[in-house]
């Protein structure tokens, strides 16, 4: 890996108050290498960084735009779950659990169960840059299996606002913003499904990775529901399943989350675009989705292909999903994107875990998420620019997001200009 300078330029981030540098100051963006581990049928990215070690322990983070947590397994902690990720030394140099009153806790990850966190402190190092010490969430015991298969051992949040981190741990891209002075308050993501590699640009992008010519523009719209403003979220205009349009999301929230792999939302949202897909038959008037639980007991979230089938074997039956988002198409104002999936775009084959070798529909109900909120199974198809506003504190707000077609690695089956 390597650090790459990247260019000041017209795009820089908002400001929002007058801050000046010493060019001498301006340092070179963290370029952090990704790969794509398996795919499980729980939600989470299969795609993960090695570019962070937590002192000398060599770790696999998720960069997170869909949480505030920074959190890395303790190799204290003895279950299943956590052999099976990379760990931290806890006997190192310089590691440390630190005693604090809100220690340990409980933190609740819903239908996946629940993980329970030490304070802990270390140095972080970043590709051969220091940084730290850092505290951090040190998992010391999981509740619920679904851990077990993540393709990572731990997560790096990216949240649209600083404010909204736990004081008594480190934001990961302010500490670095502020201590490394990156040239933007900026995240960019590049990912290619197919050679399964990608990058995590902290403090730039690459426009060598996508055509600038093919900009929209995101303005950035944030929840109004306790607990959600730290997602980087936009205006979702409009959703379809093929023709129909789904009523129910119209003018909803629209979020952008790397650490996610499907779309999910409350099933106010998602059960209506499930339903319609569950109205379709084969030639032979068979169902060709099934529904099932991602919990037993807990009703229908989620559907699949039934009879060990895939998108494969209807290849003129099945719709596209199309979303309509963004203030420019094309770098154009007063124009929007319509933007659609095929059926092998919005669907995923599951590679571990529970359901191994099914084809599942990429559409899962997640309680209180005001919209729809996906990760790589859109992600994958764009490159994305996430940008921060500074205020004179160097604190981060959400900014703008933006989305690029990618000069090489799958596309969205449809892409096209409409009008306000």
């Amino acid at each position: 890996m390597k650090n790459r300078k990247k260019a000041l330029g017209s795009r820089l981030l908002v400001i929002s108050a007058l801050i000046s540098f010493p060019s001498a100051c301006i340092a070179d963006a963290l370029d952090l290498t990704l790969q794509r581990g398996l795919l499980a049928d729980y939600g989470a990215t299969p795609w993960f960084t090695t570019s962070v070690h937590m002192g000398a322990s060599p770790m696999q983070f998720a960069l997170d735009t869909g949480t505030n947590l920074f959190w890395a397994t303790l190799d204290i902690c003895r279950t299943e779950a956590c052999k099976n990720h990379t760990q931290v030394n806890t006997s190192q140099p310089g590691f440390k659990i630190v005693e604090n009153p809100n220690y340990p806790k409980n933190v609740n990850f819903g239908p996946w169960g629940s993980m329970l966190v030490d304070l802990a402190e270390v140095p972080v190092n970043v590709d051969a840059q220091l940084y730290g010490p850092m505290r951090f969430d040190g998992s010391i015991d999981y509740q619920g299996d679904k851990f077990r298969y993540l393709a990572w051992g731990g997560g790096i949040g990216l949240p649209s606002e600083s404010s909204s981190v736990n004081k008594d741990i480190n934001n990961f891209f302010l500490t670095a913003y502020r201590s490394h002075s990156l040239p933007e308050a900026a995240i960019s993501f590049y990912t290619n499904a197919n050679e399964k590699k990608g990058v995590v640009i902290l403090g730039g992008d690459d426009p060598s990775l996508y055509d600038p010519s093919t900009q929209v523009e995101l303005s950035a719209k944030k929840s109004q529901s306790s607990g959600l403003q730290y997602l980087w979220g936009t205006e979702l205009v409009k959703g379809f399943v093929g023709t129909k349009e789904v009523n129910e999301l119209e003018g909803k929230l629209f979020y952008l989350d790397s650490g996610s792999s499907r779309f999910k939302g409350d099933q106010e949202y998602v059960k209506p675009i499930l339903e319609q897909l569950l109205t379709y038959k084969d030639s032979e008037g068979n169902s060709i989705f099934e529904a099932y639980d991602f919990e037993p007991g807990t009703g229908y979230t989620g559907i699949k292909f039934a009879n060990g089938k895939s998108p494969a074997d209807f290849p003129t039956i099945l719709p596209d999903f199309s979303i309509v988002i963004g203030n420019t198409c094309n770098a154009r104002q007063n124009s929007r994107v319509q933007i659609s999936l095929s059926p092998e775009q919005y669907a995923y084959k599951v590679e571990i875990g529970e359901g191994a070798g099914e084809w599942v529909i990429a559409f899962h109900v997640l309680p209180e998420v005001d919209g729809l909120l996906v990760g790589s199974t859109f992600m994958d198809l764009f490159y994305t620019r996430f940008e921060f506003k500074v205020d004179a504190d160097e604190n981060l707000n959400q900014g703008n997001m933006y989305l690029y077609k990618k000069k090489s690695g799958e596309q969205p089956s449809g892409y096209r200009c409409v009008s306000h």
